[in-house]
């Protein structure tokens, strides 16, 4: 039997239609709460539920969704809606279709999140599992459901710590202490994933926004705990070589940011010794990357990373 949903905000008529007929084929929220939390027995009962967008770009739709349980005790958690394009950026044969590749990344993060639960409990939501079907003109619906993570991204954090500093609530110092503390967590945090993964998987997309922050206001004092929300664009196979650079390109490739943020941040999440001795065996790598770079395109933007990785101890 579906369970009443109601719905807040301005959801898009088409996922509304998307979440509704789920609802009504799989009755989908009670199996999707008892997977997130791991329970054992028979699916919660559920009295209703209300859906409010939380994002609505990107590769999906992002709705929060807050379910009360007949003991009146609220649970919350969000669904996910994938656009009709694909979301994917890993390589794919010719025979693959948008609906083959959603299906399948879909399913992966599924099976990944499962896996994170077990390996990194926190850096990634549960997974509550996913849903798929063709509509009555034969169009495939998706539907994802994970754990519900509160907190703030770290881009709106250092937003935050960027308007705090406009309006002389903290002092340049304490603005640029904030600012690296909390980009110095993101890319640890991404670390921990590849490690996590085995050191071969990576995201493409090690964004900012795709990382929330539990306690903020811990910043800088000590690390407050982060999970990563979005994993799609994964990359099979790589070395700390290439999630060095892709972390580069997001966070920066100036000395300073190299020196405080990004070096950190990977001794943070492998340990300093562990973390030194790995990113000094990737020199080699990024020493011929780095040759052809400047016989390429005659310049050596790798050259202040090379030199801080050979002067580690």
């Amino acid at each position: 039997m579906p369970i009443p949903l109601q719905w807040d905000g301005q959801p898009g008529p088409a996922h509304v239609d998307t979440v509704e007929t789920a609802n009504r084929l799989y009755n989908f929220l009670p199996q999707a709460l008892h997977r997130i939390q791991g329970a054992a027995g028979a699916p919660p009962a559920l009295q209703g539920a209300i859906l409010v967008p939380l994002a609505v770009g990107g590769g999906m739709a992002v709705y929060k969704i807050t379910a009360l349980l007949q003991s009146q005790q609220m649970q919350h958690f969000v669904c996910k809606i994938p656009h009709q394009r694909r979301i994917v950026y890993t390589a794919t044969t010719d025979h693959q279709t948008t609906e083959d590749t959603t299906h399948q990344l879909l399913d992966r993060l599924v099976a990944l999140a499962d896996r994170l639960t077990q390996r990194a409990p926190g850096l990634f939501p549960r997974s509550g599992g996913a849903w798929h079907w063709h509509d009555a003109e034969g169009t495939p619906r998706h539907l994802l459901v994970e754990e519900f993570i509160p907190g703030l991204s770290v881009e709106r954090l250092k937003h935050h710590y960027e308007q705090q500093w406009m309006a002389n609530q903290l002092s340049a110092d304490l603005y640029h202490q904030h600012r690296i503390a909390v980009e110095r967590l993101a890319v640890a945090t991404f670390v921990r994933l590849w490690d996590a993964l085995d050191r071969r998987l990576f995201t493409s997309d090690p964004s900012p926004w795709n990382v929330l922050v539990h306690q903020p206001d811990a910043l800088p004092g000590r690390q407050p705990v982060a999970t990563i929300i979005d994993l799609h664009g994964l990359e099979d196979d790589v070395g700390l070589t290439y999630v060095v650079q892709r972390l580069a390109s997001v966070y920066g490739m100036r000395q300073d940011i190299l020196a405080d943020v990004l070096i950190p941040g990977v001794c943070d999440a492998l340990g300093a010794a562990t973390g030194t001795a790995l990113l000094r065996a990737e020199l080699p790598q990024l020493e011929a990357e780095a040759a052809r770079m400047r016989q390429n395109l005659g310049v050596d933007v790798q050259q202040p990373l090379v030199q801080l990785i050979r002067a580690l101890a």
